[in-house]
């Protein structure tokens, strides 16, 4: 896919707010701008993955376009998941036709719920009833129906620019953005780890893709990055991917803003509960991350399992349901133990036989007073 660049000249007299990966949850998208008071002089920026991996991608499409249709001052950036389903749509020929059928089976095998799923849910349609025989009528059928939101979606630009700020899904080489006319895409929609290649900018860089808590390894936080010596900002909260998500709002003042006049707020929808008491924080004695997560069951008790670290060899507890795949895999996870004074509120993540795992203030741990 080539690269499109588009630059805002004026945002008007509010803030830029920026947000990214969605991910088809739109009651957090929805939540997150009620939050922040999202108003007709702001400008929202999506940072890419509006869609899929969430409950109710078709509907998150359509809360954005109603916004604009409101005359909200909405932009919406491609991200690596929302190119690969639009490119999977438009494939042609037989070939084609074949990828997006088992796109549709994978997507319901490990997301369970995607766009196209979504479509075909609203035009009754049952997925074990797409077949070889008649997914050209059934592809047509949603180009047809859905040309609206396929069309906005193929159209979303690679890169947006406002002012002192560049915002892109996963990463840039550069932000002298002449550069990377004509270059392909998709190399800016999927940069993993983009904070540890070694770049620096003048500009800001905004951008998602990567879960800011895989990057921090002393602490479980979902909360923004912000490298002030490279001039990039991570907001990436994990919304429907990570265990203990949120949704960060970048909030910019103006365009030409420091870095230092920034802030942000975060929603989540888990349950909230205020602290009875107090507890001291405990450090970690492990920090469990998907690409470092084999680990070996040694013992289960109710809902707790005693399992190793297979790379680490450390032992540790931690809840069964955190376990996949046979119990081989354990889910992003800390061990660590939160700081929390009586009256805290705490959103609840799990709650367990030995207490609760819960996130104050974007950072992920136990809390145990009872």
């Amino acid at each position: 896919m080539d690269t499109r660049i588009e630059r805002i000249r004026n945002t008007g007299n509010g803030r830029i707010i920026a947000v990214s990966d969605v991910h088809g949850q739109v009651n957090y998208l929805d939540g997150i701008l009620k939050k922040v008071a999202f108003s007709k002089e702001d400008t929202l920026i999506i940072v890419g993955d509006l869609i899929e991996k969430g409950t109710e991608s078709l509907k998150t499409v359509r809360f954005v376009l109603d916004l604009i249709e409101q005359d909200y001052c909405v932009y919406v950036t491609m991200g690596n998941v929302d190119a690969d389903r639009i490119g999977k749509l438009f494939k042609d020929g037989r070939d084609g036709e074949i990828d997006f059928l088992n796109g549709l089976r994978w997507t319901k095998n490990v997301w369970e719920r995607g766009i196209f799923l979504d479509m075909l849910d609203e035009l009754s349609i049952k997925l074990e009833d797409v077949n070889e025989e008649n997914i050209s009528d059934i592809k047509a059928l949603i180009m047809e129906t859905y040309s609206k939101e396929i069309s906005y979606l193929r159209e979303l630009p690679t890169i947006l620019e406002i002012g002192d700020y560049i915002f892109v899904h996963a990463g840039i080489p550069t932000d002298s953005l002449e550069e990377l006319e004509d270059t392909d895409g998709f190399d800016y929609l999927k940069r993993d780890a983009f904070l540890e290649e070694e770049v620096s900018f003048t500009k800001k860089v905004v951008v998602g893709h990567w879960p800011v808590c895989l990057y921090r390894e002393d602490i479980d936080s979902m909360n923004p990055i912000f490298d002030t010596e490279k001039h990039i900002i991570a907001i990436d909260g994990g919304c429907a991917l990570k265990v203990g998500a949120q949704l960060n709002a970048l909030l910019i003042p103006h365009a030409y803003a420091d870095m230092k006049e920034l802030r942000f707020e975060a929603f989540d929808d888990y349950p909230v509960m205020v602290a009875p008491k107090s507890q001291n924080a405990k450090e970690k004695t492990i920090c469990i991350r998907y690409f470092d997560s084999k680990v070996e069951v040694l013992d289960e008790k109710d809902d707790m399992a005693r399992v190793r670290h297979l790379t680490s060899e450390k032992e540790f507890m931690v809840p069964i349901s955190y376990l996949y795949k046979k119990k081989t895999h354990c889910s992003d996870y800390t061990d660590a133990y939160l700081e929390v004074q009586e009256g805290d509120r705490l959103s609840v993540i799990e709650e367990t036989s030995l207490g609760y795992i819960v996130k104050k203030n974007g950072v992920i741990g136990w809390y145990c007073e009872k």
